[in-house]
């Protein structure tokens, strides 16, 4: 198959949207398919980081970056008309046979799509938000959202092939055998990271709360991504001594399962977290995550701080200090669930017999 990937990363978009399709295009990749990505230019993007990966990216057309104070205005992140922007993906792929287009953007709907479709390409549509029609082959969305069966029921066409739920989760190959071995040499540390952009500053909040903290019975391990506009401000700040703070851990996934607890947002990473049954506390860090931190908390096996827009430094302090007093009866595994990290190979097998 010769696939073409579009997706973006930037401040305002952040970087998860790009994370999970490079899963998707090395899983491709390696089972000796063709991948070619399309990635705007805009601030904070991946392209380079893509390609020190071994992806083929192509940069369409820098514009200037459009940010808009309502981060449910979805619209904003193209920067550009539907119509404008599959013109330029369609130029940029003149010379660059493909039968499949993959798409995880939420400013793209069936105008785009139906462009695409034009030259003859399948569509494979990534989303979460159900909130918009899809004109797609293959319709994927790997939340555990409640009644997630009938989620998309009248958004795609009868004869779309629908990859729902979290069995499809595209994570990394790590995760699967990590989720096999993490019984062995857990840490006594809780680990949090918030996203590549961490749009609303947990991490900040959360070492300042440390700050106001004389000691715990566990180290805390902070992890901030490659692009957190705020790395100044932490970098000045003087570390507790049960505080380690770390960029972009390169072993994330690893650290991760040898962790006995968790602070993390509501999407994919409480996904991977869930496939190595590690506990967690939960912030939604973008309004798609609060319906589903929300529905995780029902199971009774997560902790929800709150939507990150009103979370302060005192709330982390009073979780810090929860935790502080239950640590030694808490489960440090969750119970068995179907997420077995094997997501990426159902996604490409899917695709493959749609061929």
């Amino acid at each position: 198959m010769n696939v073409v990937i579009r997706v973006d990363a930037s401040n305002q978009i952040g970087t998860g949207h790009v994370m999970r399709c490079l899963v998707l295009a090395k899983k491709l990749l390696e089972r000796q398919h063709t991948v070619t990505m399309l990635s705007r230019a805009l601030t904070g993007n991946l392209i380079d980081y893509c390609r020190q990966q071994g992806i083929a990216v192509v940069a369409l057309p820098a514009i200037e970056d459009v940010v808009s104070s309502d981060r449910n205005d979805y619209q904003h992140w193209l920067g550009v008309s539907q119509e404008e922007d599959a013109n330029q993906c369609l130029a940029a792929l003149k010379d660059t046979p493909f039968d499949w287009v993959v798409f995880d953007h939420y400013a793209l709907d069936t105008q785009w799509q139906s462009l695409m479709k034009r030259q003859g390409a399948k569509i494979f549509a990534i989303d979460d938000l159900a909130n918009r029609e899809h004109n797609c082959e293959i319709l994927f969305d790997h939340n555990p959202w409640p009644d997630f069966e009938n989620r998309y029921h009248a958004l795609v066409p009868a004869s779309s092939q629908q990859l729902l739920g979290p069995t499809f989760a595209l994570l990394r190959d790590s995760f699967a055998s990590l989720r096999e071995t993490r019984k062995e040499d857990i840490k006594n540390q809780v680990i949090a990271f918030f996203s590549g952009t961490d749009p609303t500053g947990e991490c900040l909040k959360l070492l300042s709360a440390c700050q106001q903290i004389s000691s715990l019975p566990f180290r805390v391990v902070l992890v901030y991504g490659m692009s957190n506009p705020r790395e100044a401000q932490l970098l000045e700040k003087p570390l507790p001594t049960f505080v380690t703070l770390v960029k972009s851990l390169p072993e994330f996934e690893t650290e991760l399962a040898h962790s006995r607890y968790a602070f993390g947002g509501a999407g994919v990473s409480a996904i991977e977290r869930t496939c190595l049954r590690l506990p967690s506390t939960l912030v939604s860090v973008a309004e798609n995550q609060r319906e589903m931190a929300e529905h995780l908390t029902k199971s009774g096996l997560y902790r929800y701080l709150g939507v990150s827009d009103a979370t302060t430094p005192a709330y982390y302090t009073n979780e810090l200090a929860w935790l502080a007093e239950h640590w030694e009866t808490l489960p440090w595994r969750l119970p068995e669930s179907d997420i077995d990290g094997d997501g990426a190979n159902r996604v490409v097998d899917a695709m493959e017999a749609f061929s």
